[in-house]
């Protein structure tokens, strides 16, 4: 058998980019072969082994052929007499066809060293429309490699088109779509993602909620330095405008987590409130605390504090609104002796906290 690495290892070696993770494909070789060898099966649709040390992917070398719609309506044939060359050319753009033997020497049938150092991502083949995913996937590796330079090229931009005007976007499922917006929006560059999409006409099947003021909105976020996680702050800063439902339909579309839909929920609603922070009165201050859950859901207020944060450019209102809560958290039901229970209890707890930031704002003034 012959083992070569393959895909993005091999693109981002050639670009001087980190590389974070290794695939092979192993030409020659039965899936008994690898199995005998030590190798663990992954793979359920077509044959992906787990290397017994390092645990990086193996793939016997295959070919495909689409025959129904959707991502699962591909027949794969994996066998030894599959080459190298055959395998690459089922690949999505050149720059992710080339391979790199275990002696070093790189296998490039489809001019993958060529578009890079021409900054193009280009199709391999018009086998490229066999799966709509690929549209997302080019619109991500140009928001990937905007800052180099690098273009998508006419050719694969009009084959795009051509699949959108199909209907060919209607086959993607939430979740292969969320999976690229998520690696999408974890680039340096995550407005030009939707960009393209909009120029190709996808942007109204994906995500019609959104304005290309929102796309700048978030342009404008990621031309700074994004603490981690960038994604989430990423996704708040481009729906921070959305009413609640048209914000509640994109996150139920995309199948988004609760903890997604509800930060980025809190942003779009109480931004603006809780950039005038130095304006409000305590009562302000607590209402919004309490409207926000904070006090029975600190990471997801910590977490929405950060955005915000990110979002104005003014880490010391975060830190202020970070102090109040610590400074009324701890208020409990015992520490008030007026005999109050029920709704009343509720009020009285409301009013000593509210005192408290009276006080705290008066010793700063």
């Amino acid at each position: 058998m012959d083992v070569y690495l393959v895909g993005g290892a091999v693109r981002d070696t050639l670009m001087n980019l980190t590389v974070t993770e290794k695939d092979y494909v192993v030409v020659g070789a039965t899936e008994q072969e690898m199995l005998d060898a030590g190798y663990r099966t992954v793979g359920r649709d077509f044959p992906v082994f787990l290397h017994p040390d390092t645990q990086e992917e193996y793939a016997l070398a295959r070919t495909e052929r689409k025959t129904s719609p959707g991502h699962t309506g591909f027949v794969c044939h994996a066998s030894p007499e599959v080459t190298l060359e055959e395998d690459l050319l089922r690949r999505d753009l050149t720059i992710n066809a080339i391979a790199r033997s275990g002696a070093g020497e790189l296998i490039d049938p489809l001019g993958g060293q060529a578009d890079i150092a021409a900054k193009s991502l280009r199709h391999v083949s018009v086998a490229f429309m066999e799966d709509p995913l690929r549209v997302l996937r080019v619109a991500r590796f140009y928001s990937r490699f905007y800052h180099l330079g690098f273009t998508v090229h006419p050719d694969t931009t009009e084959l795009i088109v051509k699949m959108v005007n199909e209907g060919q976007m209607a086959e993607l499922t939430a979740e292969r779509i969320h999976g690229e917006l998520d690696k999408a929006l974890n680039t340096k560059d995550p407005a030009i993602f939707f960009d393209y999409l909009r120029l190709v006409g996808a942007h109204e099947f994906l995500w019609p909620e959104l304005t290309n003021h929102d796309i700048d909105n978030l342009r404008q976020l990621s031309s700074t330095n994004i603490p981690s996680p960038q994604i989430e702050t990423c996704f708040a800063g481009l729906t921070m405008n959305l009413d609640s439902k048209r914000l509640t339909a994109l996150c139920q579309r995309l199948k988004c987590s609760n903890n997604r839909t509800e930060t980025s929920g809190l942003v779009a609603k109480f931004l603006a409130q809780w950039i005038l922070l130095n304006e409000l009165d305590a009562e302000e201050i607590i209402s919004l605390l309490q409207q926000t859950d904070a006090f029975r859901k600190r990471a997801r207020f910590d977490a929405f504090n950060e955005i915000c944060a990110t979002i104005s450019h003014d880490k010391t209102l975060a830190a202020s609104w970070g102090h109040f809560l610590d400074l009324v958290s701890n208020v409990r039901a015992s520490d008030i002796d007026t005999g109050e229970t029920g709704p009343a209890l509720g009020t009285a707890i409301r009013e000593k906290q509210t005192k408290l930031v009276e006080a705290d704002i008066s010793n700063n003034e």
